[in-house]
């Protein structure tokens, strides 16, 4: 190629097309378009007819699809407009600034064929159950139970060290179901030893120790004959007329 060669300018603004354009034909065709996505029809005596227009030509520039890019403020999350500061806070755009949509990391050639080569994930086995659901299916896992020797009952979650009934710190005397003895021959993880006493148990012996047992008692009112008013406790003196109690007056019970 010689010099004298000329050559067109890559960045060269492109050039307007002039077509024509008839407005009718135009909303005609939108309207069809609008039924047919509804599934209507559109008949030709129900389009309201307008008068005969001209077509009327227009320069037309052929431009390619963009996309529209949105940045927000970081400090104040506003949008940013035409100029690169915030009509909020009037923080200049900056690089912390996000950007929608985000921009797609330039992958390299030698990561092209790594993505490319990476395992895929196995696919999970589904067995389907007498309902017709679809089930995942899972290994067998054995569940363990542990039980309170003092009042025989579960501990609740299995992984809980105090028994919800009684108190009772789980010991080396407390049943395992099932068993593991070839293990734990001495007592499993996280068990105490049964002879030893804890906050726990020591709290609960002294509420026991503490609480004596007494007749329950009935509590006696008197009602004034008066005013039938009753008396305070420990008053001979009726609170609502000032009668003093006597034989008249009636007891509850």
């Amino acid at each position: 190629m010689t010099i004298s060669e000329s050559t067109p300018a890559a960045d060269a603004p492109p050039t307007p097309v002039t077509r024509e354009l008839n407005r009718s034909v135009l909303q005609q065709e939108r309207a069809r378009a609008l039924f047919a996505k509804y599934g209507l029809t559109l008949e030709s005596h129900e389009w309201i007819s307008t008068p005969a227009q001209q077509p009327v030509s227009v320069q037309r520039v052929e431009k390619p699809i963009r996309m529209r890019v949105h940045r927000s403020c970081h400090h104040c999350g506003t949008t940013y407009g035409a100029d690169k500061i915030c009509n909020k806070c009037e923080h200049k755009r900056c690089k912390k600034c996000p950007r929608y949509p985000k921009k797609k990391a330039p992958v390299e050639k030698g990561k092209e064929n790594e993505v490319a080569e990476k395992p895929r994930k196995k696919k999970l086995l589904t067995v389907t159950s007498k309902s017709g659901t679809e089930r995942v299916y899972q290994p067998v896992k054995q569940r363990v139970r542990r039980s309170c020797h003092q009042c025989d009952s579960l501990f609740i979650p299995p992984t809980s060290t105090v028994c919800e009934k009684c108190r009772h710190v789980r010991c080396t005397k407390c049943p395992r179901d099932p068993a593991k003895l070839t293990k734990w021959p001495n007592g499993y993880p996280g068990d105490m030893e049964p002879d030893s006493e804890t906050e726990a148990e020591k709290d609960m012996d002294l509420n026991l120790a503490q609480r004596t047992w007494r007749k329950p008692r009935t509590r006696v009112r008197w009602e004034c004959e008066e005013c039938q008013s009753l008396f305070v406790e420990g008053s001979p003196q009726c609170p609502g007329c000032g009668h003093v109690r006597c034989e008249k007056c009636t007891r509850k019970p």
